[in-house]
Parts: C-alpha cells; structure tokens; sequence
C-alpha cells in the first residue's frame, strides 16, 4: 500500500479531532504529508445582516479569518508531528469540496471524523462522511468521536 498523501477534513470541532489521532499515526507510518482541510459553507443572504452595517464580503472575510486562526491553532495542539502538513481553507458545500480537493491534490487516503448522528438530525443534515465515502475515489477512514 502506498500513501503519501492523507486528506484530513475537519470542521473544527471536538469530534472531528478523533481523526487526527490516526492520520498522524498513518503519516508518521508511511511518511505521508498531511493535508488539513476546513470547508467554510457557503453564506446564504441574511437581510439582518445589513442592519448591523456588514456586508457578505465583510462577514465571510471575517469567518475566515477566525476558521483559519482556529485551524492553526488545532493543527498545532493536536497535529504535532515531524511530518509536513499544510493546511487549507475552501469555500462551498462540504462534501464537495472534500472530494475535489482529494482529486486535485491526488491524496492516497481520506481520513476524517463521523459525528454519529441519527434520527431525525441525521436525515434532516446527512452525513457529511456517508456522503464522501460515497463519493471519493481514493480510500476513506472514518473515525467515531471519543466519548
């Protein structure tokens, strides 16, 4: 098995972390960079948001700004390895943006975290993960957040 490439997608929350954990384990292994990817979804227009004197370009650049700064700040406490890793930030539907950012930097793996919803939330929201696994070309690991 060859991997040197590990596509690592998070949302930056605590359960998306669990992933981290085993892609690093696998870069460490197979001597792997790491590509950490946020997916910002795309902004739908809030009229509020005109009354408080902001615009869409204005409130996009500043959720930009905040997702890249925790992105770095995740990847530095819990990414801490000798191996390269880059992080990048995308705008768009998220498993979209997963899958052609995996195609386009031809990764080997995907390895991301579930958020094990169900019921009601899980059909009203999906699975992000269900929806990549379905999709992408190369393998996925889906990793289950720790309790």
């Amino acid at each position: 098995m060859r991997i040197k490439k590990i596509l690592l997608p998070t949302d930056l929350s605590s359960a998306s972390i669990s992933a981290f954990e085993y892609a690093k384990s696998l870069a460490e292994k197979y001597g792997a960079t790491i590509y950490v990817l946020h997916v910002l979804e795309n902004i739908p227009p809030v009229l509020a948001i005109h009354s408080l004197d902001l615009t869409i370009e204005r409130l996009e650049k500043n959720m930009e700004e905040n997702a890249k700064n925790q992105l770095e700040k995740i990847v530095k406490e819990s990414l801490k390895t000798k191996n390269k890793v880059q992080t990048f930030i995308r705008k768009g539907v998220v498993d979209h943006e997963i899958v052609k950012f995996a195609e386009e930097k031809k990764v080997d793996l995907i390895v991301m975290g579930t958020h094990g919803r169900t019921g009601i939330e899980l059909t009203i929201l999906g699975s992000i993960a269900e929806k990549v696994v379905r999709k992408a070309k190369c393998p996925v690991l889906t990793v289950k957040p720790r309790k």
